[in-house]
Order: C-alpha cells, then sequence, then structure tokens
C-alpha cells in the first residue's frame, strides 16, 4: 500500500519544514504551497489525502482555499484539517464546516499528538 499524501498550506517556512520532517517519520509524503493560491493548485492536481490547511495565508485566506478546494468534484469528500494561531473558534465555524476535532489550535499541540490526529483523520 502507497503512503498517504498529506498537503501542507503553511506560510510558515518554520513550521512547514517541521510538519515535512514530522510527515516524513510518519512515512507519509507530503506536499507543501506556501500560499492559499499554491494550495488550491496543488489541492487539484496531486488530490492529496489529507489537506493541513493555515487560515491565515499572504494572499486567500485558509477559508477561501478551503470553498474553492470543496467546490471541486474531488474536493466535495476531501479531508481537511485546519491549524490556526489566531482565529476563534466561532470564527471557524462561522466560515467553515468542519467538526471541532479537525481544528488544532497552534501551538496547543505537540508534534506526537498532531501525528496521531493526522493518523486518525486518514483513518476516519
Amino acid at each position: 500500500m502507497k503512503p498517504a499524501t498529506v498537503l501542507i498550506v503553511e506560510d510558515s517556512s518554520y513550521l512547514a519544514e517541521s510538519l515535512i520532517d514530522l510527515l516524513d517519520m510518519g512515512g507519509y509524503n507530503s506536499i507543501h504551497a506556501n500560499t492559499g493560491e499554491q494550495g488550491v493548485a496543488s489541492a487539484a492536481a496531486y488530490e492529496p489525502d489529507l489537506i493541513l490547511l493555515d487560515v491565515r495565508l499572504p494572499d486567500i485566506d485558509g477559508y477561501e482555499v478551503y470553498r474553492r478546494i470543496r467546490a471541486t468534484d474531488w474536493g466535495k469528500s476531501a479531508k481537511v484539517m485546519i491549524l490556526t494561531a489566531s482565529e476563534s473558534i466561532e470564527n471557524i465555524a462561522k466560515n467553515i464546516d468542519l467538526p471541532l476535532e479537525h481544528v488544532l489550535f497552534k501551538p496547543d499541540w505537540s508534534m506526537q499528538d498532531l501525528l496521531q490526529k493526522i493518523s486518525d483523520r486518514l483513518q476516519s
């Protein structure tokens, strides 16, 4: 069985590199996009098994990325996890239709916790 592919849409190069290393250690393939537009294009091109999506991006925000991905045939069932440092639960709930267990607030999780949550989300 081939390893799952995870698209990381994150503008912080430091965090993106840490996530790439973590996914590599967990046996996953990773793709990185550092803008929202790149994230939309990468999702369409690769159809990853999971998308780790930051809300605050330098061009379009993560909510718009989410809406654009969901508007595609493939994206209707795409697995997404939101990573954010600055959004409130209420704001996220108002903008996207994800259960709260698919939203992770930076830095309230350890890398090991994140790896477990990624594994759980891929199996759901």
